[in-house]
C-alpha cells in the first residue's frame, strides 16, 4: 500500500514539472513529413496527421518528397522498345532494357542505307554507274558507219536496242551502220545490272561523196575536172549542190563550168560543201607545177572520162621524159591496165590512178605524176580489129640471146620458148579478159583449156588425157587462136585470116622473131582452132584480107611454110 501511493505521488510531481515546463516555452514545430504530423522539436508534441507519399503518376516507384520506394508494384504504361530507345513508361518515361538497334538495308541506286524498322537513313544513295561512249559520231552518213565502244566494259555486255531499225543497224562488234534518212535513239543495257543504262542519239545524213580530179598535179592553164565518186547514191545531187573553196586562192580559178583552172603555182585545197547540209563536205588537193622541170601526165581526154573497151596512150607534158623512160602503174588493174610504153586499156568501170615513176627508182616518194580516169559505160569496140593491129605492130621483133624478149619478160619467164607468151602479151595488150582466152605459156596447156571452155574445134584427131577429139571441118576466121600440136609440133599463132586455100597467121618464136605466115589450110601441123567469145561489137569487122595480097611492091606480108618446114 506504502509502495503504491509513493509510485502515484512520483507520477504527480512529474506531471507538474512537465506542465509547469511547458507553460514556460514556445512550440517549435517541424513541418509534418509523409510518415509524420507536425511535430515540436522541444517537446515533441504532435499535431494533426502525416502527409502521406506523394507520387507524381500513379507508376511512380519513389515519393516524390520523401523518395521512399513504394510498397506496392508501379503500375506502369510500357512503350515497347525502339531502333534507338529502350522500353519506356509513356507515364513516367522509366526506361527498361536497351534499344533494339537498326536493321539495314543496303544502299541502292535510289536510296541511302535504310533502317527496315524505323525507315531511318544513313549516308547517301550509292553513285549509280555510268556507261561512258567513246569514237561514235553523233551523224553518219547512208552507208557509212561509226563505232560503239564502253569504256570498261566489253559491248557484248550489254543488250541493245534501236528506236528505229529502218533507220540505224548494229553488229555485235558495235559497228553502227546508216540505212536511211532520219534520227534514232540506241539504247544500251547492262546485262547483270539492268540499272546501268546508256541512251543515246544519231542521226543518218545524206552520203558523204568523195571528190576527185582527173589531176593531182598539173601545168598552168591546165583545166582539172571536179567528179563525184559516189554520185549515184546521191539522190538528184550535182556539183551545183556544193559550194567550192579555196584554202589559199590564188592556185586554182573556178568556172562557170565548174572546172578548176591552173593559174597560180602551189599545192591547193579544195572543198566541197553541201548547200542543204553543211555537215556535208569533202576535200582533195591539186598542186599546179612548172612542167618544163616537173613531169606532168594527161590522157587523150581532156576530162579524164572513159567506156570499157578505149584504149589510149598517156602523154608526158612538155616531153620531158619518153613513155618508156618511166615506169607506168595501174591502181586498179579491174578498171584499166597500162603497158610500159603508157598504153591504157580500159576493162571495167570504176576509178583508177594511173602513175608514172622513174624507172631508175620506181617508189612512191619518187612517184612523178598521177592521173585520174573515170570509167563508166562499154565503148563498141572491135576488140578483134585491135588484137590483130597490136600483134602486127611487134612483126620484125627479134629475141636477143636465148628467148629473150619483152614478151617473156612481161610474163615472168624470160629465157623461155614464147610463142604463147607472145599470144597472151597481145591479147593482154588489147584490154582482153583472161576469162576470154587463158593466159598461158605451154602451148598444150593452152588447148586442153580452149578445150575445157568448148571454144576448140578440132581439124586433126588428138587425144587429151586419153580422151579422143575427132576432126570436123572448121574454117577459121581472123582472131581465132592456131593451135600447132600435131605431127611432132609445139606452137601456137594468132590468126589473121583464111580463104579456101590458106591460113595467115602472126606468130612469136618462129625463127626467133615475130612473123607473119602463109600455111595450107590442109597442113598436118595443124591441130585445131579456138575461138574466144569476144565482147560484141554493133558495126563492121574490119577485113583482113588484104594480108593475102602483094604489095605495091610486088612483095608479099608472110613468109610461106613449105610442107616439111618445122616451125619452131
Amino acid at each position: 500500500m506504502k509502495k503504491n501511493k509513493l509510485c502515484y505521488f512520483l507520477l504527480l510531481i512529474v506531471l507538474l514539472l512537465i506542465t509547469s515546463s511547458c507553460k514556460k516555452h514556445t512550440h517549435n514545430w517541424l513541418d509534418a513529413t509523409c510518415t509524420t504530423p507536425k511535430t515540436c522539436s522541444i517537446c515533441n508534441m504532435t499535431e494533426g496527421k502525416a502527409l502521406g507519399h506523394l507520387y507524381d503518376f500513379e507508376c511512380s516507384e519513389n515519393c516524390k518528397r520523401c523518395n521512399m520506394p513504394r510498397e506496392d508494384e508501379a503500375p506502369h504504361d510500357w512503350l515497347d522498345a525502339t531502333c534507338t530507345t529502350p522500353m519506356i513508361c509513356q507515364k513516367c518515361h522509366k526506361t527498361e532494357g536497351e534499344a533494339l538497334g537498326h536493321e539495314w538495308l543496303d544502299a541502292t541506286y535510289d536510296a541511302p542505307r535504310t533502317c527496315i524498322y524505323c525507315g531511318t537513313t544513313e549516308g547517301e544513295p550509292l553513285e549509280k554507274p555510268t556507261i561512258t561512249l567513246r569514237n561514235y559520231r553523233e551523224y553518219i552518213s547512208i552507208g557509212s558507219q561509226t563505232k560503239i565502244s564502253v569504256v570498261d566494259y566489253s559491248i557484248d555486255e550489254f543488250d541493245i536496242v534501236i528506236e528505229n531499225e529502218d533507220i540505224l543497224s548494229i553488229d555485235e562488234f558495235g559497228n553502227v551502220t546508216g540505212l536511211n534518212y532520219g534520227k534514232s535513239q540506241i539504247t544500251l543495257t547492262y546485262k547483270y545490272d539492268k540499272i546501268l543504262t546508256k541512251t543515246i542519239e544519231i542521226e543518218v545524213i545524206g552520203v558523204q561523196p568523195s571528190a576527185y580530179t582527173n589531176y593531182q598535179k598539173m601545168e598552168l592553164n591546165n583545166v582539172a575536172y571536179i567528179y563525184l565518186e559516189n554520185l549515184e547514191e546521191l539522190i538528184e545531187t550535182s556539183l551545183d549542190d556544193f559550194k567550192i573553196s579555196f584554202q589559199i586562192g590564188n592556185i586554182l580559178e573556178l568556172q562557170n563550168d565548174k572546172t578548176l583552172k591552173a593559174i597560180g603555182y602551189g599545192t591547193e585545197t579544195v572543198t566541197l560543201t553541201s548547200i542543204l547540209d553543211e555537215r556535208i563536205t569533202t576535200s582533195f588537193e591539186i598542186t599546179v607545177v612548172d612542167a618544163s622541170s616537173t613531169i606532168v601526165i594527161h590522157s587523150t581526154n581532156d576530162n579524164g572520162f572513159y567506156q570499157i573497151g578505149d584504149q589510149f596512150k598517156m602523154q608526158i607534158a612538155n616531153n620531158l621524159y619518153q613513155n618508156n623512160e618511166v615506169l607506168w602503174s595501174s591502181s586498179a588493174q579491174s578498171v584499166a591496165t597500162v603497158t610500159d610504153e603508157g598504153i591504157v586499156n580500159i576493162v571495167g568501170e570504176g576509178n583508177v590512178l594511173i602513175s608514172a615513176y622513174l624507172k631508175v627508182k620506181p617508189n612512191e616518194d619518187n612517184k612523178i605524176a598521177s592521173y585520174y580516169l573515170t570509167v563508166k559505160g562499154v565503148a563498141n569496140i572491135d576488140y578483134i580489129s585491135r588484137f590483130i593491129h597490136i600483134a602486127l605492130e611487134q612483126n620484125g621483133i627479134k629475141e636477143e640471146g636465148e628467148n629473150l624478149q619483152k614478151f617473156g619478160e612481161w610474163y615472168g619467164n624470160n629465157g623461155q620458148p614464147w610463142c604463147a607468151m607472145f599470144v597472151s602479151w597481145c591479147w593482154h595488150m588489147a584490154g582482153l579478159s583472161e576469162d576470154i582466152l587463158l593466159k598461158y605459156q605451154g602451148c598444150s596447156a593452152g588447148l586442153a583449156w580452149c578445150t575445157e571452155k568448148g571454144i576448140m574445134h578440132y581439124v586433126q584427131d588428138y587425144r587429151i588425157d586419153g580422151t579422143l577429139y575427132q576432126a570436123t571441118s572448121y574454117k577459121p576466121v581472123t582472131g581465132d587462136i592456131v593451135f600447132f600440136l600435131s605431127s611432132g609440133m609445139s606452137h601456137t599463132g594468132i590468126v589473121i585470116y583464111s580463104d579456101d586455100t590458106y591460113l595467115y597467121t602472126i606468130e612469136g618464136n618462129t625463127s626467133d622473131q615475130v612473123a607473119i605466115k602463109r600455111w595450107s589450110l590442109n597442113d598436118a601441123r595443124i591441130t585445131g582452132y579456138a575461138h574466144p567469145e569476144y565482147p560484141s561489137y554493133e558495126g563492121t569487122p574490119e577485113d583482113f584480107s588484104w594480108i593475102a595480097k602483094e604489095k605495091d611492091d610486088g612483095s608479099v606480108w608472110w613468109t610461106n611454110v613449105s610442107e616439111k618446114q618445122k616451125v619452131d
